[in-house]
């Protein structure tokens, strides 16, 4: 492992994007929160991380609980809650965090989380599709 305990990041929202980023983020040594909702995905992915907590990321005081100011990244992985989203952005901003990357489903989420103070939008499909046509059309 490299030394990357220094960075500390939170991976809120653990669909398949949010377990994948999580495994990534684990296997190159980062001090790693993760949060979602559902408790038994919290309990199946804990021993990738620092920090697991079950928290209803669409509830303004328990995401303020989570402290998320201490990190140096959120990574905000629900692409299908505008809410949560919304939610998670405003509140990782307004603590202080320097670096919030969402997840957006769309053009038009990404275009509102990015006016609500994201500092980088992913679109996961659009580029995975982007990577899929490029790596063929090279062959």
């Amino acid at each position: 492992m490299s030394d990357n305990k220094t960075l500390s990041m939170a991976v809120l929202g653990l669909g398949r994007y949010g377990k994948y980023v999580s495994r990534e983020l684990f296997e190159n040594g980062v001090d790693l929160m993760i949060v979602d909702n559902d408790e038994e995905v919290i309990n199946q992915m804990s021993e990738i991380a620092d920090m697991a907590v079950v928290c209803d990321l669409a509830d303004p005081e328990a995401v303020e609980k989570l402290g998320l100011g201490s990190m140096n990244v959120v990574i905000v992985a629900m692409g299908s809650s505008l809410e949560a989203s919304i939610m998670c952005t405003t509140i990782a901003k307004e603590q202080g965090v320097h670096k919030v990357i969402v997840k957006a489903s769309s053009e038009r989420m990404g275009k509102i989380l990015k006016k609500l103070g994201a500092d980088e939008i992913i679109y996961p499909e659009k580029t995975m599709a982007h990577l899929t046509v490029t790596h063929i059309l090279n062959k």
